[in-house]
């Protein structure tokens, strides 16, 4: 009986002993595994730490080259600035490269249309140094025409000289001048009117006092190679002008150079007291005011534009039959005028010119010539 209770307690104890064994086991196969486990995790951690850092690194190198960089082309910037021409200089720059690509491309085109061209050769002095395209120059010129519109500007109008007129050779034009009528209409209303006494022709090629000698053409005398009738103003000694009307033949005109006051005395006058600011923009009237007498407010070709207010950026290149300002019209009292035709007093030219005119016993002429007067004629 004891035996048998020795050996149930022998075979609990064993069976006690083997279940605590293997629970020992399993306990250090789990603490094992938590060990593995937690290494991993750390290990894990010390990598995400590790990159952390590394991108934590790599951002702060990172901004500091940016600040760098801005930092660099700040300085680049401000630089430039202060180098950099005004926007003037920089506009005209442009400009010139555009004139130069604009100007290459010109030349290229005209290059391959005129590849057998020779060089060019400066004429000689008898042929004439540019050709003036009139039928352009007329397009061109169109918005300068000013005709008489209303009412009351085609009634005092009325007898303009027309187109016609003036289509024929220079000193048959300063010839047939002579005795019609300059009027000029002022911006107040107010019309002035002087009859022509006294001209002088300018053929051009042949003379040498003219502008327009050889067949020079210059932006100035441009108005001397376009159609009859043409208004052509100058100045002269830099502060006066002449008043000058082309005619039939290229380059030569006739001057106006006196005329006898007829209408408007009294402004004319006034006209000729009145001096140019300082600013060349305004007049005024001078301090030491003169009293004409009527010969003299227009003996001469500045006298008379003065008296008639007849200036360079009015009336310059206009057709002086289609201008409502400016024209000359017949005298319907007058059938016949009696004409001498004497030497020019210009001293440019030859003593012996005979394309200087003028009216017989008019006190307004400038110069007269006794000899010439023997030999008046009729027109």
């Amino acid at each position: 009986m004891l035996f048998f209770v020795e050996t149930i307690i022998r075979q609990t104890f064993n069976s006690f002993i083997a279940v605590r064994f293997t629970t020992c086991i399993s306990l250090m196969k789990r603490t094992r595994s938590t060990l593995k486990t937690h290494s991993v995790e750390e290990k894990n951690i010390d990598d995400i730490d590790t990159d952390e850092m590394k991108t934590k690194s790599k951002g702060v190198e990172e901004n500091s080259m940016a600040q760098n960089k801005n930092f660099k082309d700040k300085e680049l910037s401000n630089t430039a600035e202060t180098l950099k021409p005004p926007v003037e200089n920089v506009q005209n720059l442009e400009q010139k490269q555009t004139n130069k690509l604009n100007f290459k491309s010109l030349r290229d085109r005209n290059k391959g249309i005129d590849e057998e061209l020779q060089p060019n050769i400066p004429p000689p002095k008898s042929k004439p140094r540019a050709v003036v395209d009139l039928k352009m120059m007329k397009k061109e010129l169109k918005q300068l025409e000013d005709p008489p519109l209303t009412a009351w500007e085609k009634e005092i109008c009325s007898n303009r000289l027309p187109y016609s007129f003036f289509n024929c050779p220079c000193e048959e034009l300063a010839q047939n001048l002579l005795g019609k009528i300059l009027v000029r209409c002022l911006e107040n209303g107010t019309i002035l009117k002087g009859r022509i006494v006294e001209t002088e022709g300018y053929l051009g090629v042949i003379d040498k006092a003219s502008h327009t000698y050889q067949n020079k053409v210059t932006p100035r005398n441009i108005p001397m190679y376009m159609p009859p009738g043409t208004i052509y103003i100058y100045m002269t000694y830099g502060m006066y002008h002449c008043f000058n009307i082309s005619s039939q033949e290229s380059g030569a005109h006739v001057l106006i150079k006196a005329v006898e006051p007829m209408l408007g005395l009294d402004y004319m006058e006034l006209l000729r007291n009145m001096q140019t600011k300082e600013n060349k923009k305004e007049k005024e009237i001078v301090k030491n005011v003169q009293n004409f007498k009527k010969y003299e407010l227009c003996n001469n070709p500045t006298k008379i534009c003065t008296a008639f207010v007849i200036d360079e950026d009015i009336f310059n290149q206009k057709k002086i039959y289609e201008c409502s300002d400016l024209w000359i019209e017949y005298d319907p009292y007058i059938k016949s005028t009696t004409i001498v035709a004497a030497n020019s007093d210009d001293s440019n030219n030859n003593k012996e010119k005979v394309w200087r005119y003028y009216v017989l016993g008019s006190s307004s002429v400038s110069h007269r010539d006794i000899k010439s007067e023997e030999h008046a004629y009729t027109i």
